[in-house]
């Protein structure tokens, strides 16, 4: 019996795998990832991990050492957090954390929000970077918080998405991913 239990398994196996869709991140892949906190119970600066249910229902495990401004947030809000994919799929080096939209502001942060443009880049000088959104109106941004790495993946062309917020005189980009046509 145990054996007719494992050949099916198999074979159901065999049919249903190759019509799964295949991941398109690999390890150290820029990522975003939105969805709903599940731990900690109030998400605040001290914390250094957060698990979330992202839009899709997978359940992913973000570091976030590396995060500069981890704003508080509880359990079953909704946010976003972008960062490199680890070494498995459910695993997420964060950088940067987006709260829901209608969170207060704490009262020493700008209110100003952050920002997503998308669109394609025109041209690549430095740390200078010109993308042309879908309406056709071209937008330069520094790069000044990206690292020469990232940089140097980027080519004009290229279809991406920048986050950042408007500062006095420029655009601070926070993050950029760059996405397949």
């Amino acid at each position: 019996m145990s054996r007719v239990v494992a050949f099916l398994i198999l074979t159901i196996a065999q049919v249903v795998a190759p019509s799964l869709p295949s991941a398109l991140a690999a390890p150290n892949d820029f990522r975003v990832v939105s969805g709903t906190l599940l731990h900690p119970a109030r998400l605040s600066p001290d914390a250094a991990v957060a698990v979330v249910k992202s839009d899709e229902g997978t359940v992913c495990y973000a570091d976030l050492r590396a995060v500069s401004r981890i704003p508080t947030v509880e359990r079953g809000a909704a946010v976003t957090f972008v960062g490199f994919e680890g070494s498995r799929p459910d695993q997420l080096a964060a950088q940067v954390i987006y709260p829901p939209e209608s969170a207060p502001a704490p009262a020493d942060a700008p209110l100003v929000r952050s920002e997503r443009i998308h669109g394609r880049i025109e041209s690549l000088a430095g740390a200078a970077v010109v993308v042309r959104m879908t309406d056709g109106k071209a937008v330069t941004f520094l790069l000044r918080g990206i690292s020469a790495t990232i940089r140097g993946l980027l080519q004009r062309g290229d279809v991406v998405t920048v986050f950042g917020r408007p500062a006095e005189t420029e655009f601070v980009v926070t993050g950029i991913v760059q996405s397949q046509d």
